[in-house]
């Protein structure tokens, strides 16, 4: 990399300053703190609209529940007024904020909106009749605002709240205790949406309508549909037809994203065929005795093989 650099610079292609820059960059003199900003302004939105809430919770009393409201709907209507005069046009090809503060903003109103939503929907005792429509709620608002605005932290909270409106949802304590898998069908549910938001994603590019939101899509989808299918090979009584199911899907997958060359997409479908193609082999040799010596050496060898290959075959997704 550093000879493209030189012959860059050789031919003239780039300045001094721009070839000392570049050199920093390659040899981590100088470092981009960028994810790690973002990061932290993300969370401190996040923290501040817990703030709000706890605040207006400790002096409901001192302050009152409308004035609360009219606090939030006025600093919810203040952060629209600078999100309309600073956005640009809609389109469905991928908008650059023109304001580095720009989704911080969006992202606070966003959130105020839900709070005050939720606030309206418990002072007014509308939770029972709302309970099973506010996770539709928020996620239109999430929606709308991602695609008007072209936010994917906004399209990912969206997908977060339509998939826990469906039912797919899971406590810390419930993980912790191993219930979750024990819900309804949940793993059908979250096969068939997971395989909806992979569609989802494919339609976006094919349309040109956002094709950028594709990764959060399938991201999101893929992960939800191999979790499914690996839930229900272990928790259903048809663990064989969800064996079939794992192996064809992550196979055919496993070559759709090695031609595409989408590693992260690759390695989940890897995972998933071999945590299926395990199954299959340890019920085979279930079967015949002495065949524990031969399940011994299988994890070894097996990882060994696969870490082996993704080595030699790392320069096949880094030219892309």
């Amino acid at each position: 990399m550093d000879n493209i650099y030189k012959e860059l610079f050789q031919n003239n292609h780039i300045d001094k300053k721009q070839y000392e820059l570049l050199d920093a960059i390659r040899s981590n003199k100088l470092v981009s703190l960028y994810y790690e900003l973002r990061l932290t302004l993300y969370l401190g939105i996040m923290l501040f609209t817990g703030g709000v809430g706890y605040f207006a919770y400790q002096n409901i009393g001192e302050i009152g529940h409308l004035i609360s409201m009219v606090l939030i709907g006025t600093s919810i209507i203040v952060g629209f007024y600078f999100i309309q005069k600073i956005a640009n046009p809609y389109s469905n090809l991928e908008v650059t904020a023109t304001k580095p503060y720009f989704d911080y903003l969006l992202l606070l109103v966003s959130l105020l909106i839900i709070s005050l939503l939720a606030y309206i929907q418990v002072y007014f005792d509308l939770l029972a009749l709302l309970v099973n429509w506010s996770s539709f709620i928020s996620t239109a608002i999430f929606m709308f605002m991602a695609y008007r605005y072209d936010n994917r932290a906004l399209l990912a909270m969206g997908i977060t709240t339509l998939a826990a409106a469906i039912g797919i949802s899971v406590s810390p304590i419930n993980w912790v205790k191993g219930e979750w898998l024990s819900s309804n069908n949940l793993y059908v549910i979250g096969i068939f949406f997971g395989a909806f938001l992979v569609a989802i994603g494919q339609l976006s590019q094919y349309k040109n309508i956002k094709a950028h939101f594709k990764f959060t899509y399938q991201n999101f989808g893929l992960l939800l549909y191999y979790i499914g299918c690996i839930s229900a090979l272990f928790d259903s009584h048809h663990h064989y037809l969800y064996m079939s199911l794992l192996i064809a899907s992550a196979g055919a997958l496993s070559y759709y994203t090695w031609k595409t060359k989408e590693f992260l997409f690759f390695l989940y479908s890897n995972i998933s065929f071999y945590i299926a193609f395990t199954y299959l082999v340890f019920s085979i040799l279930d079967n015949f005795r002495g065949a524990e010596i031969l399940l011994i050496y299988y994890f070894p060898v097996t990882c060994i093989a696969y870490i082996v290959i993704l080595i030699t075959k790392k320069n096949h997704f880094s030219n892309d």
